[in-house]
């Protein structure tokens, strides 16, 4: 009775097949890598340096957004009543209407 308690808790073996293969593969992977890391210095040089320029660009979006963030947050979502981004304005609109006649009826949405 102990036995079978003991292997029910253990969980089949099976479960673990999957994850185990998953990280041999990547261990294979992290050893091939850092093999021909070693053998080639112009190619790990330019991982380096693209690595670098994204470390780089990343922490200057991250620097920018700090500082203009706010700013921008704004241009955007207007605060004030009629919605997200703050409703249609009151009054005429400055665009004149093309072809159009005054004796048409306007349409709205719903038609």
């Amino acid at each position: 009775m102990a036995a079978a308690a003991e292997e029910a808790s253990a969980g089949s073996p099976g479960e673990w097949e999957a994850p185990t293969r998953l990280l041999r593969a990547l261990t294979w992977l992290g050893q091939e890598f850092m093999s021909d890391w070693e053998a080639q210095d112009l190619r790990a040089a330019l991982f380096q340096l693209l690595l670098l320029w994204l470390v780089v660009s990343l922490l200057g979006i991250q620097v920018a957004w700090r500082v203009y963030g706010n700013t921008v947050t704004g241009l955007y979502y207007r605060q004030g009543p009629g919605g997200q981004n703050g409703g249609t304005p009151d009054g005429s609109s400055h665009f004149s209407m093309c072809g159009g006649t005054t004796n048409e009826t306007m349409k709205t949405h719903r038609e």
